[in-house]
């Protein structure tokens, strides 16, 4: 009986040991937490008309613009996967923190629960004219084996502005789209609008976007 009494509190003794060797074990719960200018590099990109606040890490680069529409506040979202594998993002999971002068929390609001917005304008593909290759004259002889003919560099340079102004406005169009729930594919950008609830009052808040794992947080002084 004096043996076995031993041996528990030997058990104990090394229990309480190790629980207090772990406690001095440095942790950080917010290691997945980067914030704008704070913990994480922050730079500003002007796009589509409007002023984007930018982070950029190994897997993510995630943009945001803020604004307020109607009786919301509007967020304009995008997010770059850098990974070798698809990343699924939820809106519903985003939101919005008034810091001050009184904290509390702007939450996502459904498209389908959304009223009174502006009509969005509709951005039509830009049309860009290229040359059109020289007419062959019906009685010009067709040579068997002719090489085939270069195109001229005005040619080059035109087909390659009309691909470049079709780029832009398909992403354009896609940034005024509502951002669903979806995976990002790899090497691949989703954009959209992204609509919360609205503190007439707010003049510091944090727009925090969670995706996969990680959380990005973007400060704002709101000025509007």
């Amino acid at each position: 009986m004096t043996l076995l009494r031993g041996s528990l509190l030997s058990v104990v003794l090394a229990g309480c040991s190790f629980m207090s060797y772990a406690a001095k074990i440095p942790t950080n719960l917010n290691d997945n937490v980067v914030t704008c200018g704070q913990n994480a590099r922050c730079s500003n990109k002007v796009m589509f008309g409007r002023n984007y606040k930018v982070m950029q890490t190994a897997k993510f680069t995630v943009m945001v613009s803020i604004s307020n529409e109607a009786t919301y506040t509007r967020a304009d979202v995008s997010i770059e996967n850098h990974g070798d594998y698809s990343q699924n993002i939820s809106p519903q999971d985003f939101r919005v923190e008034v810091v001050s002068p009184k904290a509390r929390v702007l939450l996502y609001v459904p498209p389908a629960q959304l009223q009174n917005l502006p009509v969005m304008p509709v951005v039509a593909s830009a049309a860009v004219a290229v040359p059109a290759a020289p007419a062959v004259a019906e009685t010009t002889p067709v040579v068997t084996g002719a090489p085939p003919v270069t195109p001229s560099i005005d040619e080059l340079y035109a087909t390659a502005k009309k691909a470049e102004a079709e780029k832009l406005a398909a992403e354009k169009a896609a940034a005024l789209k509502h951002l669903e729930a979806a995976a990002i594919p790899a090497n691949e950008v989703v954009r959209g609008r992204v609509y919360f609830e609205k503190d007439p009052k707010a003049r510091q808040v944090n727009v925090v976007i969670p995706v996969s794992g990680m959380v990005f947080e973007f400060p704002y002084a709101l000025t509007f």
